[in-house]
């Protein structure tokens, strides 16, 4: 499983740098806390190869995948990064942002369906 994280030097380097700048437009009140947690699991993507993880897992159990055609392939990885985006988010809202810190998120989202709805 370690050959699927890439924690490079570059990579973290990026990581960190990105946050900083993310942050820093969070607390000047510049973008909201979920365009922030959005941008924030974007960058912890970075750090998982899952399109080798995903052929090598689909080869091991479906020979088949390797004659599918190059958009279904993307396809597949596509989805693959859309369900890991999916699990991210909601530990970071659900175990550490409201878990750990105490910061109520879902009364934020509640707040912007209410001004939506008006």
């Amino acid at each position: 499983m370690k050959r699927f994280f890439n924690f490079s030097k570059g990579n973290l380097l990026r990581f960190i740098l990105l946050s900083a700048f993310i942050s820093f437009f969070y607390l000047e009140g510049m973008i909201s806390i979920t365009l922030f947690m959005f941008f924030e699991i974007i960058f912890l993507i970075r750090f998982i190869n899952l399109k080798k993880y995903v052929e090598m897992k689909l080869l091991d159990h479906y020979p088949a995948y390797e004659h599918l055609p190059g958009w279904a392939k993307w396809i597949i990885i596509l989805i693959a990064y859309l369900i890991i985006f999916i699990i991210l988010k909601w530990i970071l809202i659900n175990v550490i942002l409201e878990g750990i810190f105490h910061i109520p998120i879902n009364n934020e989202i509640q707040e912007l369906t209410n001004y939506s709805t008006k």
